[in-house]
């Protein structure tokens, strides 16, 4: 499930990367007065709104791009529902190894952690000790 995943994520990299790619073409093919690199509308839903200001130009990297953009749309959508699924399904841990070993020296046991005489006090630099 793991590789799936991956590998739905390469290809909603490679077609982002397509569509700036087509997207930067579209502004260098469209005409000067066009202003679309400081409208901006790519990567929203305004293809129609691109495709006026582009001119005839840019018909076919407005297709490629438009594409490119529900590629990675989808891609997005169903590298989350893959991702969250193979976490529901992945099997769940047990207490046992959730729980610290006690052999390590810097845990407590429980039946000595209300008898305050056994605990441990770090002291700070510079600071005395208070208790006796």
């Amino acid at each position: 499930m793991a590789i799936l995943i991956g590998v739905i994520a390469l290809f909603a990299v490679l077609s982002l990367a397509l569509a700036v790619a087509q997207g930067v073409a579209m502004v260098r093919v469209a005409p000067a007065g066009a202003q679309l690199g400081s409208f901006m509308p790519l990567g929203w839903w305004k293809f129609d709104r691109i495709a006026e200001k582009a001119g005839p130009a840019a018909v076919s990297h407005l297709a490629i791009y438009k594409r490119a953009v529900v590629a990675f749309l989808v891609f997005i959508v169903l590298g989350l529902i893959l991702s969250g699924f193979a976490t529901s399904q992945a099997p769940a841990q047990t207490t046992a190894s959730l729980a610290p070993s006690l052999t390590d020296a810097r845990i407590i046991p429980a039946q000595f952690a209300a008898n305050f005489e056994l605990r441990r006090v770090a002291t700070m630099p510079g600071a005395a000790i208070l208790e006796s």
